[in-house]
């Protein structure tokens, strides 16, 4: 596999290369290993998955066994898999390192009058590098949560009309516990919360309320230059949103996500520059809408600013320490998501997705407090706790980047009985700054184009309890990046489950 390395290379002064060079010897391994394309990204990519085709497992266990009725008023549906991974991960120095991942899952789902639905899941997950070249020296490692999901959710409209058979035109919902929350299109939040979630509708007028902390394990924050931010990250979260059906073809939808920086207040990282400090506080205003368009096209629109607070970088360039100052955000972000399904028995389906995010000018690090945003300016990069799908092998942040994907997958009928049991896939993104002069994920050179890359996939459903997926990703870098770092990059993976 060629070497995956940075997507950093901005020509510069002798001064800035020194910065940089000092930068790339006093901060964290971490830091240097997390940025863009890096590897730390290209593990989040790879816990995004793993974590997505576990949820896949579990559901399709879940409508398999459907209907399985255990008492008159209460119900019970249970299982567990077992899956085994391989990754292949180029870190910036060109070496190529291989992870093997063992991962064990069980769950239990219940429903009583079919308003109380109770869900748990252990996930145990263990991470192996055989040949002795993992990114932070725990070459094997049973990762947490082991506690991966649990909630309890109550729907008064389902539960009337278990009991009376008649359906209510208005709803209350509930759900509380350790879930996966994906606020609106994923771009302000996506990931583990300890979380109450409230909702309500009437007469297609909906409200949803949602008060919760991340969860203390099993995500990683977007600053990565803070000690611990892939282990150990406290977050508040408030968030409400309103939305209102006028037409299948168009439901509207405004939102406001506040989230509120608890880590430890003595957090701290010592440089040459003195210590570093940590608080970034955020809020997110959003408006967009989904919809469909005839009866093959749906459609799913948000445009963000963020505001909030920062702590500035504790030095600017060439080589200037500086006190810090809590200066405040300005930034905008935009995602379209567009999908049409064919009326095939292949049930083949197109998609596109457009978006991006403001950049800083002054940041050498587009999420990073250290060398974050200059002292005693207007920090204009888009940050968040949000998660898009942006590639497998390059995986950037969507500050500072303005990303166009198109896709498409089909099945392949190789089961009459089960036409969806293979399905194949494949992406291509074209990668742009949307500021020629500030920073992207990684360093980037005075130019727009970044590259483009192609993803591909396939998800076989051998029998009704094996599986077997596969990834692959490569990105080819554009005129931003020029050499040595203009290397193809690659992203490898492929993994077996067993679920009963």
């Amino acid at each position: 596999m060629p070497p995956m390395v940075p997507a950093l290379n901005r020509p510069a002064s002798f001064s800035l290369m020194a910065l940089i060079a000092i930068i790339l010897t006093i901060v964290p391994a971490d830091l240097a290993q997390a940025q863009g394309g890096l590897p730390g990204n290209s593990l989040e990519v790879l816990t995004r998955l793993e974590d997505e085709l576990s949820r896949n497992d579990i559901e399709y266990r879940l409508r398999a066994s459907r209907g399985q009725t255990v008492g008159e008023r209460l119900t019970f549906d249970y299982g567990a898999s077992l899956r085994f991974g391989i990754a292949g991960i180029d870190d910036a120095f060109g070496d190529t390192r291989t992870l093997l991942q063992y991962e064990a899952d069980l769950f239990l789902a219940a429903n009583l009058d079919g308003g109380h639905s109770f869900f748990g899941n252990l996930r145990f997950l263990y991470n192996d590098y055989p040949n002795g070249d993992s990114f932070d020296g725990n070459n094997s490692e049973l990762l947490y949560p082991i506690g991966n999901r649990y909630w309890y959710e109550f729907d008064l409209r389902v539960a009337h009309q278990a009991e009376t058979g008649e359906r209510l035109p208005y709803n209350i919902n509930a759900k509380v516990g350790r879930m996966f929350l994906n606020w609106n299109t994923g771009v302000v939040f996506s990931n583990d919360a300890y979380a109450l979630q409230l909702s309500a509708d009437w007469e297609g007028l909906e409200f949803m309320g949602l008060i919760g902390r991340t969860a203390r394990s099993g995500m990683y924050d977007f600053d990565i230059s803070r000690p611990n931010y892939d282990g150990y990250t406290n977050r508040h979260l408030f968030g409400f949103r309103l939305d209102y059906e006028v037409d299948p073809i168009f439901k509207p939808f405004v939102s406001y996500f506040i989230q509120r920086d608890h880590n430890p207040d003595d957090e701290r990282q010592a440089t040459i520059f003195g210590d570093t400090y940590y608080d970034y506080n955020s809020q997110y205003l959003s408006f967009g809408g989904s919809g469909t368009i005839g009866p093959q096209l749906t459609y799913s629109l948000e445009i963000v600013r963020e505001t909030g607070s920062t702590l500035s970088s504790p030095f600017v360039p060439p080589i200037f320490p500086v006190p810090q100052t809590q200066d405040s955000i300005d930034a905008w972000a935009g995602v379209l998501n567009v999908i049409y399904a064919m009326r095939d028995k292949s049930l083949t389906n197109f998609s596109f997705t457009a978006a991006m995010g403001t950049g800083d000018p002054d940041r050498l690090s587009t999420s990073s407090t250290y060398g974050g945003n200059r002292s005693g300016t207007t920090d204009r990069a888009f940050n968040s706790l949000g998660y898009i799908y942006t590639g497998l092998a390059y995986a950037p942040d969507l500050a500072n980047l303005a990303m166009f994907r198109v896709g498409a997958s089909t099945a392949i009928p190789i089961d009459i009985k089960r036409p969806d049991a293979l399905r194949i896939g494949a992406d291509v993104f074209f990668y742009n700054k949307l500021d020629r002069g500030s920073a992207t994920s990684g360093i980037s050179g005075n130019s727009r184009w970044i590259g483009f890359e192609m993803d591909f996939r396939l998800d076989w459903r051998i029998t009704s309890d094996v599986s077997a997926n596969i990834r692959y990703g490569v990105f080819f870098p554009g005129s931003s990046i020029s050499q040595p770092f203009n290397k193809e990059r690659h992203f490898v993976y492929a993994g077996f489950s067993y679920a009963f």
